[in-house]
């Protein structure tokens, strides 16, 4: 079911991430990929990405979207440029730790970091500041290119709405219900990840598990940007938002037609689909 959902998705926005995507979900303007990736990842907690984008290209502008460069800036000048983003003095002092330990660690190295197994490299992540479980899987599956699925509150959204169904008698139980999605962090990205492989495994052609894992959740925030927003859109339009710099970002906006898992969508079939009255104008 949830390789469906992502075949859908991937047929109605085209790929989004990898070397067919004509414009990569991950922007990428600076020389240092990996790093770029983890500072915005930490920047982008409780943050829209248009914020986080304008704040990681002012970073590059004065030379500090690189370990050793932010490892020495003064914290209090580095909350004032990353300004723009939520929590914005929380995140200055733990980039800065972050930045000093991939220098004295990795001498500046963040790509040799994100290169260790695994296993002992999510536990490396998670011991620095500001560095929760979805920040740590955003860097690892977009920065280090590691198979591990990113379990975001769109993802939790999407699959809540998607496996509504009516007249189970045990609520636990039951594959699509609400308490399933919203369990620990830990939980449902094991229930994904282990959905997604015993579904890989009865296909004739297989995505590679990375490359896979990294395009669906890129399709997860894409729908729910544009359809199943907490106020969805089921019907259309889509929402027009750019929260990116990058040319043609706009060119999703001309389409007419609805999400396109509606047809399938517990949420949509209970009756759920009015994102707005009929008479409600939309909200561009």
């Amino acid at each position: 079911m949830l390789l469906k959902i992502y075949q859908q998705l991937h047929a109605h926005f085209g790929p989004m991430m990898g070397a067919a995507a004509y414009r990569p979900w991950w922007p990428i303007f600076g020389p240092d990929a990996p790093f770029e990736i983890l500072v915005g990842a930490v920047l982008v907690q409780q943050t829209r990405w248009e914020a986080v984008e304008q704040t990681v290209l002012r970073l590059l502008e004065v030379g500090l979207l690189q370990p050793a460069a932010l490892a020495a800036v003064d914290t209090e000048q580095l909350g004032q440029l990353i300004r723009p983003v939520a929590f914005y003095r929380q995140k200055a002092p733990g980039l800065s730790a972050i930045a000093a330990h991939i220098t004295q660690r990795y001498q500046g190295n963040t790509a040799v970091m994100l290169a260790q197994p695994l296993a002992p490299l999510r536990q490396e992540l998670l011991a620095l500041p500001r560095i929760g479980y979805e920040t740590c899987d955003t860097t690892l599956l977009y920065g280090g290119q590691h198979a591990i699925f990113v379990i975001d509150e769109y993802t939790r959204r999407l699959f809540e709405r998607v496996f509504q169904e009516q007249g189970t008698e045990n609520e636990e139980q039951r594959v699509g219900s609400k308490g399933i999605w919203r369990q620990p962090y830990e939980k449902v990205r094991l229930r994904v990840e282990t959905a997604l492989r015993v579904e890989q495994k009865n296909r004739e052609q297989r995505t590679e598990e990375q490359a896979l894992f990294a395009d669906f959740h890129a399709q997860i925030n894409e729908v729910c940007v544009r359809y199943c927003l907490s106020r969805p859109r089921c019907d259309g339009p889509p929402a027009r938002r750019v929260y990116s710099r990058q040319a043609g970002r706009d060119h999703y906006h001309g389409r007419v037609d609805g999400c396109p898992l509606r047809d399938g969508c517990g949420y949509y079939k209970r009756g759920g689909s009015e994102g707005r009255s009929p008479s409600e104008k939309p909200n561009f």
